[in-house]
């Protein structure tokens, strides 16, 4: 009898569960087609694009996901039903993803000096701190070997602000407020939502697609 009590009380709470997400969120199919800017893209990069964005949308945990390829227009199709805002997809599908951390003389004024950029092969891990749900933060590691750098790089802008950059696009500069010796840097308070952070973490998680790419199709 107790057993069939828990049990009771399991089913009822799945149920519970199911209701919640079924009235709270709206499961939809979403299409869309990209179109590589390269002419007669070879298959060998439009296979390791698709296993790229496979990789990103995993990352968000997105269900029911079809990424396929259509050689002779140089075109991936992806499909997605799930409740992500459409909104949103289209970055995640469509920023190349390179990465750089460049050292700033304001926000306006990037300075692409060599030795003052730090990329995406520099980078270990990067993940989502929602620890503090006002203030939601990315965080990224940089690999060992450059660690002296970053720590000379935030000890020469000590209270001065860093470019984040993706693609040539400044996401935002956050101010070095001291000398960072373990290779670590945490963005918060930049405006970031919680969707825009996971969107962040897919894209510099699992490297730059070989390719650019333009939308187009897309619902």
């Amino acid at each position: 009898m107790k057993t069939l009590r828990y049990f009771l009380i399991v089913m009822m709470m799945i149920i519970a569960v199911h209701f919640g997400r079924s009235q709270n969120s709206v499961w939809k199919l979403q299409t869309f087609t990209l179109q590589s800017l390269t002419k007669n893209a070879s298959g060998e990069l439009l296979d390791k694009s698709r296993e790229i964005l496979l990789k990103r949308l995993a990352c968000m945990n997105l269900q029911d996901v079809h990424v396929t390829v259509n050689y002779p227009l140089s075109e991936l199709l992806i499909t997605v039903r799930d409740t992500i805002d459409n909104r949103l997809l289209p970055d995640v599908l469509l920023e190349q993803g390179h990465v750089n951390f460049i050292e700033t003389v304001n926000r306006q004024e990037v300075l692409t000096t060599p030795d003052s950029s730090f990329n995406e092969q520099n980078i270990k891990e990067a993940h989502a701190d929602f620890s503090s749900p006002a203030y939601p933060a990315l965080s990224i590691t940089f690999k060992e070997d450059v660690w002296t750098s970053w720590k000379e790089a935030t000890a020469r802008n000590m209270n001065k602000s860093m470019a984040f950059v993706i693609d040539g696009k400044v996401y935002c500069a956050p101010m070095i407020q001291g000398e960072i010796p373990n290779g670590k840097i945490s963005m918060t308070g930049t405006g970031f939502s919680q969707a825009e952070i996971r969107k962040l973490v897919a894209v510099i998680s699992n490297g730059p697609l070989p390719l650019k790419y333009t939308l187009v199709s897309g619902k």
